[in-house]
C-alpha cells in the first residue's frame, strides 16, 4: 500500500501552498486552516490519488485520524 501518511501531508501542503515539513499529523485540519469545504476538495484528491474511499465522520479532525481511517478502511478490502 501507499505512503498514506505521507501522500495525505504532501496534498494537504500543495493545496495550502506550505512546506511538507510544516505539518504533523497531530495537528488538527482547523489549527492548519481547512474548513469543511476545504476538506471534502482534499477527500476527492485523496480517494483518487489513494485508490479508496473514505468516509468523514466528525471524529476525524486530523491528519493522523484520516491515516488511520484510510489504512482501516484499507485492511478491510484486503481481507473481503
Amino acid at each position: 500500500m501507499k505512503d498514506v501518511k505521507g501522500t495525505i501531508i504532501r496534498i494537504i501542503a500543495e493545496y495550502l501552498d506550505k512546506d511538507e515539513n510544516e505539518l504533523s499529523g497531530s495537528s488538527s485540519f482547523t489549527e492548519i486552516g481547512l474548513d469543511s469545504l476545504d476538506i471534502m476538495e482534499l477527500v476527492m484528491q485523496m480517494q483518487e490519488e489513494l485508490d479508496c474511499k473514505i468516509e468523514l465522520s466528525q471524529e476525524i479532525t486530523t491528519i493522523d485520524s484520516l491515516v488511520a481511517l484510510i489504512e482501516q478502511e484499507g485492511a478491510k478490502e484486503a481481507t473481503a
